[in-house]
């Protein structure tokens, strides 16, 4: 095996590995909620948003034959469906959760019928742009109020660490895509490391830190 070949390897497990361990962040909102007992002060959309796009990825990497996408979302399956089995549990609108997965789950289970019954030859382009349509609207729909984030001067979309780590990952996906030449790949990361940097951006012109700070300076 040549360096270049262990380069590749290195890359892909690097971002399979840094992929799962975000998938385990929600971990310290489970936390809060065991220790609350309730899980109604969290967003469900957080559990079952994530859910989807894994049911997508995971058949986006069997129609592509990416093992790592494979074994990332595999686990996202599992886990996301942990974390959503614990919202569930500790929630008292349990039929708002029920039914909330079940219209997820049928809009999943559409779009992945479509990839079964498509031809081979077209469902390779199609269900990748399918997807990177969902997952980049998902992550950059903060974007949208950019105009009320100027005028108010408060950032409210993704957090930071999350976007940090969704740079993070955005790079190494991309330099994983470009190892095995994959525009698929190689597109939804690119436009995700700009949405996530632009959000990123106003996150450091905006913080909540700052805003909180005037707060209490004009209290004062």
């Amino acid at each position: 095996m040549d360096l270049y070949e262990v380069y590749i390897k290195a890359v892909s497990f690097s971002a399979g590995c840094a992929s799962t361990a975000m998938m385990l962040t929600p971990l310290l909102v489970c936390k809060d909620i065991v220790k609350k007992k309730t899980s109604d002060h969290v967003n469900l959309s957080t559990f079952v948003g994530a859910l989807f796009r894994s049911s997508l990825f995971f058949r986006q990497g069997f129609i592509l034959n990416l093992q790592t996408v494979m074994f990332v979302h595999g686990m996202g399956l599992l886990i996301n469906t942990l974390y959503l089995a614990l919202y569930w549990y500790y929630s008292n609108k349990k039929m708002n959760v029920i039914t909330t997965l079940f219209k997820t789950t049928l809009l999943s289970s559409v779009l992945l019928t479509y990839s079964f019954i498509e031809s081979t030859d077209l469902v390779v382009t199609r269900f990748p742009i399918m997807v990177s349509i969902i997952h980049l609207s998902l992550i950059g729909w903060p974007l949208l109020s950019v105009r009320e984030t100027i005028k108010t001067k408060k950032w409210s979309g993704h957090p930071k660490p999350i976007l940090i780590n969704s740079i993070v990952l955005c790079i190494l996906w991309l330099l994983y895509s470009i190892n095995i030449g994959n525009i698929i790949i190689f597109t939804q990361c690119s436009v995700a490391f700009i949405f996530s940097s632009a959000q990123l951006g106003l996150w450091a012109i905006y913080p909540e830190e700052k805003n909180q700070r005037d707060k209490m300076e004009k209290h004062e």
